[in-house]
């Protein structure tokens, strides 16, 4: 099992604004759909409310504080390393990868733990109050990892945005 973080991020860094992206990209979110169904999704309780529930068609877990928070369609752990385990160690899940899906706090803490980290990159800068951790100016700074594929570049025509999808891998 890979444990891949996967977001899109505007070129500041931003990854979203008051719980919702601040962007409308459909070839994102069909890329998204299409490489977590099936799979394991790891996310923050902030992500979690925002979605209003769990992802259809995947393993839903949320990592929260609260011990009172109990939503009646994921699981809940108190760490992210707890859900890694629980994951890693369940022999149906085998041949399963886990996303970790935001937000910010999650993906901050599962930078030691990732093997790999894909991003829709967006070559325009917005607003947020959420952010990558390590990825500003259009380029993601953190040297464990490096760019092993880019995907061309897309112009979604509604929005005149560019984004291209880049795959990295720990070095």
């Amino acid at each position: 099992m890979r444990v891949i973080a996967i977001a899109a991020v505007a070129r500041n860094g931003v990854i979203g604004n008051e719980g919702k992206l601040p962007w409308e990209l459909p070839e994102d979110m069909r890329f998204f759909r299409d490489s977590t169904r099936g799979q394991v999704v790891v996310m923050g309780r902030k992500t979690y409310d925002s979605l209003g529930k769990a992802l259809p068609k995947r393993e839903n877990a949320v990592i929260t504080r609260n011990l009172g928070f109990q939503p009646p369609d994921a699981r809940v752990f108190y760490s992210l390393e707890e859900a890694i385990r629980h994951f890693l160690g369940r022999e149906d899940l085998r041949d399963h990868d886990l996303f970790v899906i935001g937000g910010s706090e999650i993906y901050a803490l599962s930078k030691p733990l990732l093997d790999e980290i894909w991003l829709t990159e967006i070559d325009a800068d917005f607003s947020g109050d959420a952010v990558f951790p390590g990825y500003s100016d259009g380029i993601l700074r953190d040297p464990g990892f490096s760019i092993r594929e880019t995907r061309a570049q897309v112009e979604y025509p509604a929005s005149g945005l560019r984004y291209s999808f880049k795959f990295y891998s720990r070095t």
